[in-house]
C-alpha cells in the first residue's frame, strides 16, 4: 500500500476513535437501551464505578442490569464519563466532570421522545455514586431532570446534602474499606429520611453487587456478596417503580 494511503487510513481511524459512542443506526451521543413498545417510558441513567462499563472476569453486571430494566420498560442511558475522555479508569477524571456529565445526560434524556419527564432516575456506583451526589447538589434551580437517585457504595467524602425534591436510595456495605460507609452515614443525617433511605448490608464490602469480583478478595479490594447483591437490586427495582 502507498505510504500516503497508509497515513490517510490511520488518520481516519484516529478520527473515528474520537467520536462519541452512538447506538447502532442512531444519532445519540450515549449508549442507549431502548425499551420495546410505544408510549412514555421511565428512564434510568447508569453512572459506573472507577473502571467504567467494562466487564470483570468476563461478567458485565451493568449490561445485565440494563437489559433487565429495558425488558421491564425502562430506557437506560450510559453516562460514560471515562470513555468520553479516552481514559481507562477514573484516575484522571475529576468529580465535578462526572457531575457535569450526569446533569448533561439527564437534560438530554428529558428531551428525548417517548421519555416520561417525571420519571428520570440515576444509578451511580462508587466513584459514579459520588458524582451523583455532586450532581444533585450542583444542579442549578429548579434542579436536574432527575427525580430519583440510587447510590451504590458512593464516595461520600466532602459530599454535601442536596436540596430539592429528589428522593434517594443509598446502598452501603458495612465492611467497605474503600469508600468508608461512616462518611455516607454522616451525610445521611443531614438529609430528611423521607428524601433519603439508607440500607447497610452487614457483611458486604465495596463492589458487593459485582459478581465478577471474588467473594474472598483481600482487604482493600472489591468483593462480591451474593446475598447483598440480590437484596440490593430488589430494593432498587422496588424504588424505581
Amino acid at each position: 500500500m502507498h505510504q500516503k494511503t497508509i497515513w490517510r487510513t490511520l488518520l481516519i481511524c484516529a478520527a473515528l476513535l474520537l467520536l462519541p459512542f452512538r447506538s447502532a443506526g442512531a444519532e445519540e451521543p450515549y449508549r442507549v437501551w431502548s425499551p420495546p413498545g410505544d408510549g412514555l417510558h421511565s428512564a434510568v441513567l447508569f453512572v459506573p464505578g472507577c473502571s467504567g462499563f467494562t466487564a470483570t472476569n468476563e461478567i458485565n453486571v451493568y449490561d445485565e442490569r440494563a437489559s433487565e430494566l429495558q425488558s421491564a420498560g425502562f430506557l437506560v442511558v450510559y453516562v460514560d464519563y471515562i470513555g468520553k475522555r479516552m481514559q481507562t479508569n477514573c484516575a484522571h477524571v475529576l468529580q465535578d466532570e462526572v457531575e457535569r456529565d450526569i446533569i448533561e445526560a439527564a437534560n438530554w434524556t428529558r428531551d428525548q421522545a417517548g421519555v416520561d419527564t417525571n420519571r428520570i432516575a440515576v444509578i451511580g456506583w462508587s466513584y459514579g455514586g459520588g458524582g451523583v451526589l455532586a450532581a444533585l447538589k450542583a444542579a442549578p434551580p429548579p434542579g436536574t431532570a432527575i427525580t430519583k437517585a440510587v447510590m451504590y457504595y458512593p464516595v461520600c467524602r466532602g459530599a454535601p446534602p442536596w436540596s430539592g425534591s429528589v428522593t434517594g436510595l443509598m446502598l452501603l456495605g458495612a465492611k467497605d474499606d474503600i469508600a468508608m460507609p461512616a462518611l455516607c452515614e454522616r451525610l445521611a443525617k443531614d438529609i430528611p429520611p423521607e428524601r433519603l433511605h439508607v440500607i447497610i448490608y452487614p457483611n458486604a464490602r465495596h463492589g458487593f453487587d459485582m459478581r465478577g469480583f471474588p467473594a474472598d478478595a483481600p482487604s482493600g479490594a472489591p468483593a462480591y456478596n451474593a446475598e447483598a447483591a440480590t437484596a440490593s437490586w430488589a430494593a432498587v427495582v422496588e424504588f424505581l417503580k
